[in-house]
């Protein structure tokens, strides 16, 4: 029934924090006709050989649910047109993941600008989704494990609203043609920014529920570590917002971000990122009393097959709406 683009499985070195195995076998349960992975894997997925080995372990697993995966870009020529070659012969490589700043997998990308216009001189039109915070706009030092809510003031919502900025230009001036898509957008500035960029340029932007249920409160709890993830959990003010907008359409899609780690990662090593596949179906559930059928079709598959040039058939089946409590309760042991 649903689609998720933005999925991290971590088969390779990390395997120990989640498998597409088992992140598939979570989605058929939550009700997904399909899920996209991310490239920030060990090692990370770059090119044609990479995408087609991975792409041929999903499969082994013999899942319902269809597998999609985003090559990472840099900003070598040779590895960008290495990632379109994927693209081109790879029916399961459904576009690009670019990253602005250094997350989890320190894959951040210095000259994105390049990107943009080496894309287009190839005549490249599928979609690239990034993740959009500045990195000379992050405040680092402000981070104290012993207070996780600092993790909010040292990635404040400017760098994300300026990366975006950043992009749109970038796309504009390097005339680019295909599909800029903001994943996980949390600055209700940002969304701004994108709905007015409609006019102009093809982009779209996606939420995950987190960053429409919680605000920073989460992260002054006991267990306030498990909520850190980039870019951070806002002021509840921004996260009612972001659901406002979610409702009001002037954000595309919903996308898990699903990032496990284990629980000693989470409270010694204080790494970023939560799962969220178990959560989806309920989270639908939650927009009912607001979205009727048609507009949660959008925002579940139509709009997410369209961007990506889809041809699947939607899974028809019962989403089990149990599997979570709240995004991130596989902490303790529900998903």
């Amino acid at each position: 029934m649903f689609i998720d683009p933005h999925v991290h499985c971590r088969d390779g070195k990390q395997s120990y924090k989640e498998t597409i195995a088992h992140a598939l076998s979570v989605a058929e349960r939550a009700g997904f006709t399909a899920i996209f992975d991310m490239p920030n894997t060990d090692p990370p997925i770059f090119t044609l050989q990479q995408a087609k080995e991975r792409i041929e372990l999903a499969e082994s697993v013999g899942s319902p649910v269809w597998y999609g995966l985003h090559v990472g870009l840099t900003s070598d020529k040779q590895q960008i047109l290495e990632a379109v070659k994927a693209h081109d012969s790879l029916s399961h490589v459904v576009g690009f993941k670019l990253y602005t700043t250094h997350s989890v997998g320190n894959l951040g990308v210095v000259d994105q600008q390049s990107v943009y216009k080496t894309l287009a001189d190839i005549g490249y039109g599928g979609a690239v989704t990034v993740h959009c915070e500045k990195e000379s706009l992050l405040k680092p030092h402000l981070w104290n494990p012993l207070q996780p809510s600092s993790h909010a003031a040292a990635r404040p919502p400017i760098a994300e609203v300026e990366s975006v900025k950043d992009q749109i230009a970038f796309v504009k001036d390097a005339n680019f043609k295909g599909t800029l898509h903001i994943a996980h957008i949390s600055v209700p500035e940002a969304v701004d920014l994108v709905d007015t960029a409609r006019k102009s340029i093809k982009i779209t932007c996606g939420v995950t529920p987190h960053h429409c249920l919680f605000g920073t409160e989460k992260m002054e709890r006991k267990n306030g570590l498990l909520y850190k993830m980039n870019p951070p959990l806002r002021i509840k003010s921004m996260a009612d917002q972001m659901l406002d907008y979610l409702c009001e359409g002037k954000i595309d899609w919903i996308e898990t971000d699903h990032a496990p780690h284990t629980l000693e990662e989470k409270q010694k090593e204080h790494l970023s990122g939560v799962p969220g596949l178990a959560f989806y179906p309920r989270f639908v559930e939650l927009l009912k009393p607001r979205m009727n059928d048609t507009m949660i079709q959008e925002i579940t598959f139509d709009r997410l097959a369209r961007t990506f040039g889809l041809e699947i058939k939607k899974r028809v089946c019962v989403p089990d709406i149990t599997l979570a409590g709240e995004p991130f309760d596989i902490y303790a042991g529900s998903s």
